[in-house]
């Protein structure tokens, strides 16, 4: 059940949550006079304190220091997420990647690529899950039988 009760600025726009409200006050209401500003010396100005930290150690000119985070590939990587994905499936002097290996020989570096593989294209599956359309097509995903019958379908078009 969509929430209805609706917090209103003083210029006139309403907002569902206060949070919206309160951000719209201090970034883009033309009726407040003090905006909330987090300038850098660069001449960069951002709404929000985080943003002009993620700015500042990632991209702004005048700061010596930027937060990196590197690979003993050499690789860098701005976020420590981004270095962990790195380090799990691509990185040349990792030795343990988190690999799955299909028994067909492919090797996948997601669970969820792998079922999809084995779901689709694995020549050792015998089983597939399939899904057929009354034209006689067959789909390995059901929502790919869903847009053929809405679309395409010659059996369903004859019956319209």
């Amino acid at each position: 059940m969509p929430k209805t009760s609706k917090h209103q600025c003083k210029c006139g726009s309403t907002f569902i949550r206060i949070y919206d409200l309160t951000n719209h006050k201090r970034t883009a209401c033309p009726l407040e006079t003090v905006k909330i500003r987090f300038p850098c010396e660069c001449g960069s100005i951002f709404t929000q304190k985080c943003s002009l930290t993620n700015h500042k150690q990632t991209v702004c000119p005048l700061e010596t220091v930027k937060i990196r985070f590197t690979c003993e590939c050499r690789n860098s990587f701005t976020d420590r997420s981004s270095l962990a994905k790195h380090k799990r499936t691509v990185c040349s002097l990792k030795t343990v990647k988190i690999r799955f290996p299909c028994e067909c020989g492919s090797v996948f570096t997601t669970k969820s690529n792998l079922v999809k593989h084995k779901r689709t294209a694995c020549q050792l599956e015998t089983v597939k899950i399939r899904f057929p359309c009354e034209c006689g097509n067959n789909f390995t995903q059901k929502g790919n039988l869903t847009y053929h019958k809405r679309t395409s379908c010659p059996f369903l078009m004859d019956k319209l």
